[in-house]
C-alpha cells in the first residue's frame, strides 16, 4: 500500500500527527469518564436499587428531597399498585465526621429488614431489628470517612448529634451525589424528624417490584421507572446536558483537527498525485490511501489514549477525593468508534482536493 508506505518513510510527521491524535481521544475519553463519574455519584444507587418501579408522593415532583409519605399512604400505595412486592424507603442527608476531624455529607436511606430495600452487605453483618444505632455503609463511604467496619460515626443533622456503629460494608453506590449510608427505617425517622411521634411521615418513597408499575398512580401518589427517578434528580439533567455538549464539541473538534492535518499533507503531495493520476491512478485511488493513513494514524492515537485513559482513571481513584471519573468497556468502545468515524469523516476534507487534482495542471506546477 502507497500510504503505509509513505507512513514508514515519513515516521515523525506521522508520529507528531499520531500525538495530536492521541491527546484528543485521550481528551474526549476523560470527558465522556466525568460524564460516567457524575452519573454514578448522582445516583447509582437509585439505580441500584431490587425495585421496578419507585412511588412518590404526588406533591413531590418527583423530588426524593420533599417527598414524604404516611404510613397509611405507603399501605395504600402497595395495595393499590399491584406490585408484587412493596418497601418503604426513607431518605435525609446528614452531615458526618471523618476520621480527621472534617465535615462531609452523606445520603442516609432508612429501610426495614428483610424487604427489596434491604442493601447486599459484602463484609460484616447485616441490619437486625435491634440495631437502632448501627449502620451500613457504602465502600465509598468508608474511604472518604477513612473508617472501617466496627469504628463508630457521629452523625450531624438540625441541632442533634448522634453516634452509630458500622456493622457492614456494602457496594450501592452514591445518591444525590453523596455516599449512602443504610440504616433502620425506625432510626432514619428519629434521625430526620427528631423525637418519635405520631404525625411523623413514614418514609420518603415505596421501592416497587413487578411489571407494569410505572405510570400508575392513585390519590396521592405516583409511580415511575427507575429512569425517570434518575432523570428528576436535582442537577442531573443540567449536568448531562453539559457533559454531552462537551462530548459533541470533543468529536466535531477531534474530526476537524485530523481533517485539516492530512488535508495540509494532501496540499503538499500535490505533484505527487498528479504523477500517480498521470499514470493512470484514479481519485478513488489516491483518496484511498489518504483514507488508509488517516485510519490507521486514528487507530493508533485511540490505541494509545484508551490505556492512558484507564491508567489515569486508577490513579485518580487513589486519591483521598477523588475525582468522580469512570469508565465502561462500552465507554471505550463508543468513544474510540466515534473518534475512528469522525476521523474518517474528517479525511473528506482531502478527499475534495484529490478529486479536484488536474495532472496536467499539477505536473506543470512542479517544473
Amino acid at each position: 500500500m502507497i500510504g503505509l508506505l509513505e507512513i514508514r518513510r515519513r515516521k515523525v510527521q506521522f508520529v507528531l500527527i499520531a500525538l495530536i491524535v492521541t491527546l484528543i481521544s485521550y481528551l474526549v475519553l476523560m470527558i465522556n469518564g466525568l460524564g460516567v463519574g457524575l452519573n454514578e455519584q448522582a445516583g447509582s444507587a437509585l439505580r441500584n436499587f431490587n425495585a421496578d418501579a419507585i412511588a412518590y408522593s404526588n406533591r413531590a415532583g418527583l423530588s426524593v428531597i420533599r417527598s414524604e409519605l404516611s404510613g397509611d399512604l405507603v399501605a395504600r400505595i402497595a395495595s393499590e399498585s399491584g406490585a408484587r412486592e412493596a418497601a418503604p424507603l426513607g431518605y435525609v442527608a446528614a452531615n458526618y465526621q471523618k476520621k480527621d476531624g472534617g465535615i462531609k455529607s452523606a445520603a442516609f436511606l432508612g429501610f426495614d429488614p428483610g424487604t427489596i430495600a434491604e442493601p447486599k452487605v459484602i463484609a460484616g453483618r447485616p441490619l437486625t431489628s435491634a440495631d437502632s444505632e448501627a449502620v451500613l455503609a457504602d465502600k465509598s463511604f468508608l474511604r472518604y470517612a477513612n473508617l472501617n467496619v466496627g469504628d463508630k460515626v457521629t452523625v450531624s443533622v438540625r441541632l442533634v448529634q448522634k453516634e452509630y456503629l458500622i456493622v457492614g460494608e456494602i457496594d450501592e453506590g452514591s445518591f444525590f451525589f453523596q455516599p449512602s449510608v443504610y440504616l433502620l427505617r425506625t432510626s432514619w425517622q428519629e434521625l430526620k424528624y427528631g423525637a418519635s411521634g405520631t404525625d411523623q411521615p413514614a418514609a420518603s418513597v415505596v421501592l416497587l417490584k413487578g411489571k407494569g408499575i410505572a405510570g400508575k398512580s392513585g390519590e396521592g401518589w405516583q409511580a415511575v421507572s427507575k429512569s425517570t427517578a434518575f432523570a428528576n434528580i436535582e442537577g442531573v439533567q443540567g449536568q448531562q446536558s453539559t457533559v454531552q455538549a462537551l462530548r459533541v464539541f470533543g468529536y466535531l473538534i477531534g474530526g476537524l483537527v485530523i481533517g485539516v492535518f492530512f488535508y495540509v499533507l494532501t496540499l503538499q503531495k500535490i505533484g505527487q498525485i498528479g504523477v500517480l493520476k498521470a499514470v493512470g491512478a484514479s481519485s478513488f485511488f489516491v483518496f484511498r490511501q489518504v483514507l488508509i493513513q488517516v485510519l490507521c494514524v486514528s487507530a493508533i492515537g485511540v490505541g494509545i489514549a484508551v490505556p492512558l485513559a484507564w491508567l489515569t482513571n486508577n490513579l485518580l481513584q487513589r486519591v483521598p477525593n477523588p475525582v468522580p471519573i469512570a469508565f465502561t468497556t462500552g465507554t471505550f468502545l463508543t468513544t474510540s468508534g466515534l473518534l475512528v468515524l469522525m476521523a474518517a469523516i474528517g479525511a473528506a476534507f482531502s478527499g475534495r482536493q484529490v478529486a479536484s487534482v488536474d495532472p496536467i495542471i499539477a505536473l506543470g506546477q512542479q517544473q
